[in-house]
Parts: C-alpha cells; sequence; structure tokens
C-alpha cells in the first residue's frame, strides 16, 4: 500500500482537518474487520452500510487517521486520539488518492473490461507477464468505482506493470473507472449477453463497454477482438480515428491479426493452442478447460505485447496461465467423477460456452449438467432460461439438474427439446439434491456445475466429497 502524509491528501482531494495527531499513513483502509495499523481509515458510504458508524472500531483495530465526509459526536470524540480529515464524499476523495497514486507510479497500467472473460483475462495477464515483469493486480472482482481506485492505491513502488479490471452494470461507469485509472493499454474481451436487466439490448451494451476505448486519451494503446461482432465494429471505428500504431488485434478466425491463435486439441484440463504472435509461429499447452477461454488467452497475449514483452517471451508466458476458483475449475472427486465448476458468473453466452464444451469431450463415464439462475438479465430472463433448457437438453447430458427462480421456464425449454433423461429442477436448493448428484457420479462420470455467483452452486460441490476444493474464502 502506498503511503501518503496529511500535506498530499489535503493538497489531492481539498480535505479540511478537524484533528491532527498523525502526519504520514502507511497506506489506506476501508474494512474494520482488517488489520488498520497505521493507516488512513476512508469511511464510506453505501446503499446497505456506512463506515462512519463504525469510525471507533476503526481507531481500536490501529487506524491513525479518519478520512470523514460528515461530522459528528462520535467525530469529536475521537479528534484527540487520531487525525481527522473531512472531505465533501469520501468516495470521491478515494477516487482522487487512486488517480494520484496512479500517476505516482511508473507502472505500465492495463484496462480490462468485458461482457464474459475480464476477470480470468486479468489473471492470465498478471500469470503471462508476470513470468518476466513485476506485476500488480488485483485480487478477486476489484473492479468498480471503489475498487479501482483501491487497486491503484496498492500499487508497488517497483511494479513494472499493473493490471485493473473495470466492470459496469450502468452507462457511464466505465469511462469513470477510466478516468481515474488513466491507462496505457485497454481493451475490451468481447460483448454478450450480461446485464441485460440494466440496457436491454446488446447494442446498449456494446456501447457502454466501448466506453473504455472513447474515454481513454489519444496515445492509449487499443486492443481489439475481431472475432466478436460488436468489437469488430468498434475496431473498424478506431482505425478512422487512430494512426495504426496504436491499435493492437488478436483473432482465431483472421490470421493477419496480431494475435492469430487456435486450438489444436482440448481435454478436461488442457488446452493446446497453436498461431502467430506479432508474426512469431509457435504452440502451447496451458492448463486450463474450455475453448471460450482461447479469446482469454489471446487478449492476454496481446496484453503483454503492448506491456513490452517478446513474442517469444509471450510464447514462453502463456503456459502459466490458469484459471482460478470458480472459473472453470477443475475438481476431483473421491468416487473418481470429476467436476468442472464455472460458478463464480453466468449468463447465456458463457453458459453456452461451457454447453459447447461439453459436447465436444469425450468421456468414458456420463455427462451431468448442474445448471443454476443466470441473474441480472430483466424482463427477458425467463425466456433465455427457457432457451438455456432448449441448450441443455440438446447436449447429451445423462441427467440435469437445476435451482432458481426461472425453474419452470428451464423446465419447460427442457422438454421442448425432447430430453427424456433423469432431472431434478427446483426452485430452491435442498440438501437432498447435492446428495442425489453425490450418489449418482461414479468413476468416469464428469459433471459440469454453473450459475451466476448468487446462486451458490458451490452447495452441490461438497455432498460429492471433493479431493481438491474449498469455500471461497
Amino acid at each position: 500500500m502506498r503511503a501518503m502524509d496529511v500535506q498530499t491528501i489535503v493538497k489531492v482531494t481539498g480535505a479540511e482537518a478537524l484533528g491532527l495527531k498523525e502526519e504520514k499513513f502507511q497506506g489506506i483502509g476501508t474494512d474494520t474487520r482488517a488489520d488498520l495499523k497505521g493507516q488512513l481509515f476512508i469511511a464510506l458510504k453505501g446503499e446497505a452500510f456506512d463506515a462512519h458508524q463504525f469510525l471507533d472500531k476503526a481507531v481500536q483495530q490501529g487506524a491513525s487517521g479518519l478520512l470523514v465526509h460528515e461530522d459528528s459526536d462520535l467525530v469529536q470524540r475521537l479528534k484527540g486520539q487520531v487525525t481527522i480529515l473531512k472531505v465533501p464524499d469520501t468516495l470521491k476523495a478515494l477516487q482522487q488518492l487512486g488517480t494520484w497514486a496512479r500517476r505516482q507510479s511508473k507502472a505500465i497500467v492495463l484496462g480490462i473490461t468485458g461482457s464474459n472473460g475480464k476477470t480470468t483475462t486479468k489473471e492470465f495477464t498478471a500469470a503471462l507477464i508476470g513470468s518476466v515483469k513485476k506485476v500488480h493486480y488485483n485480487k478477486g472482482s476489484f473492479n468498480n468505482h471503489w475498487g479501482v481506485p483501491f487497486t491503484l492505491l496498492q500499487i508497488p513502488a517497483d511494479a513494472e506493470v499493473a493490471v485493473v479490471e473495470m466492470g459496469m452494470n450502468h452507462a457511464g461507469e466505465i469511462t469513470e473507472l477510466v478516468h481515474i485509472a488513466e491507462p496505457d493499454v485497454v481493451v475490451c474481451t468481447m460483448v454478450g449477453r450480461a446485464h441485460m436487466e440494466f440496457f436491454g439490448t446488446i447494442e446498449k451494451v456494446a456501447e457502454a463497454k466501448e466506453e473504455i476505448y472513447i474515454a481513454s486519451g489519444s496515445n492509449t494503446l487499443r486492443i481489439y477482438n475481431l472475432d466478436n461482432a460488436q468489437t469488430h465494429k468498434m475496431y473498424v471505428r478506431a482505425t478512422e480515428k487512430y494512426p495504426h500504431e496504436k491499435l493492437l488485434t488478436f483473432s482465431s478466425e483472421d490470421p493477419r491479426a496480431d494475435v492469430h491463435l487456435t486450438i489444436a486439441s482440448m481435454s478436461m484440463g488442457e488446452l493446446s493452442i497453436k498461431g502467430s504472435i506479432s508474426g512469431q509461429s509457435g504452440s502451447a499447452r496451458v492448463q486450463v478447460f474450455g475453448s471460450q477461454n482461447l479469446t482469454n488467452l489471446m487478449a492476454a497475449a496481446a496484453l503483454g505485447l503492448a506491456a513490452g514483452m517478446t513474442p517469444a517471451q509471450v510464447w514462453s508466458g502463456l503456459p502459466h496461465c490458469k484459471t482460478n476458483w470458480g472459473r472453470n475449475q477443475l475438481v476431483n472427486l473421491k468416487s473418481g467423477a470429476q467436476m468442472i465448476f464455472d460458478a463464480y458468473n453466468a449468463n447465456p453466452d458463457s453458459m453456452k460456452a461451457l454447453i459447447d464444451n461439453m459436447k465436444l469431450l469425450t468421456v468414458s463415464g456420463r455427462k451431468v449438467g448442474v445448471f443454476g439462475q443466470m441473474r441480472e438479465l430483466g424482463s427477458a430472463s425467463a425466456s433465455l432460461h427457457e432457451e438455456l433448457g432448449t441448450w441443455v437438453g440438446q447436449a447429451g447430458f445423462d441427467k440435469v439438474y437445476f435451482i432458481g427462480d426461472d425453474y419452470e421456464a428451464f423446465g419447460k425449454g427442457l422438454q421442448k427439446a425432447g430430453y427424456k433423461n433423469p432431472s431434478l429442477i427446483e426452485k430452491d436448493f435442498k440438501e437432498s439434491s447435492g446428495q442425489d448428484l453425490g450418489q449418482f457420479l461414479k468413476s468416469g462420470d464428469i459433471a459440469v456445475v454453473k450459475a451466476s455467483r448468487g446462486t451458490k452452486l458451490e452447495r452441490f460441490v461438497f455432498p460429492c466429497e471433493p479431493l481438491d476444493f474449498a469455500e471461497k474464502q
């Protein structure tokens, strides 16, 4: 965490000092459950919480300063114990400090967004570039209006590259994050049917995602996915506005792209890829599952080039890429069966990609599908879950499970597809459902588990006695 002093904070945020005790802070903190020793605690206020209510707890946790936007009896009581700085808006102050930290750093800042794959691309990029350079990146999905500045404030002094994920569910949010992070390189992995609840059409989603390119400076290097219809349109528009040397492309279909990769073979635990990176041919074996990860690997490779890696270094770095908890995670079960646990996020496009992968897999046993509610689909939710049921019903599963509010629509789609094998379709999870799955799976079987994070499909995993799986920390 970057150290800072009162003078700097006042200069950057316009803060007013209500009480001065300490002049310097080792960094910033926002969580009263964490060790805050020597830190400036920023009292953020959200829809469901207000950290101003816990200022005394922050002091108990070791905070030597408080940044607030409200004066109160509690603030007055704490004035003699710690430094207290008051600003009009603590969130805005956090963002201002994030931009200040970004400008203090010598690191190349990479900005990543996309309907699918942005978190996985971030992880791949950090692993790839980390094979030759000092990399900083946010753990988990710290990709919103407070997570991005927090990530920037954590950039170590010796970092050469900082990878920043940018998420959104409303128009204008990406623009705000770009202005905070001022990225040197930006990419939208792809545009799909995520966040339909807030946008209504995929064209509106694309407009919001394109903000990462439009809001960036003229000297920013822009990377484009030529395989996705929406991002390809963005690229065509960019060619009319920016010089060729400020654009990079990736594609599995167009060999003229700066990064052109294809899948040579795929198994449960590995993708074998081949192609060319900046004109240099090569191949690599990457320990990840699913053809959809090809897009994420190509985006990471292009970001590696943009960060100064040579094509040879990118080829050598690709095998370092791996998926994290809940993202195409391979889980081995006591029964000898295996599971692909991909329940950190889901939307219709990522569901379709996973189902298509399962169709391609050859297994010695049976294929089982465990699916759950996809969120943020708005008025289209029922029809999209019926569509999901149809896909699942046509995919050759030997047994299917589903839990979620749109269970009836899913079942209707399953029936429409002519699915005849066993199924367990319910609104809510029951322990008996997890036990049923655990008893059904045998050695050689493969189960795929996918839903939006809030559905908590890991509840299906533990009754199957996993050998290498834990709760999300």
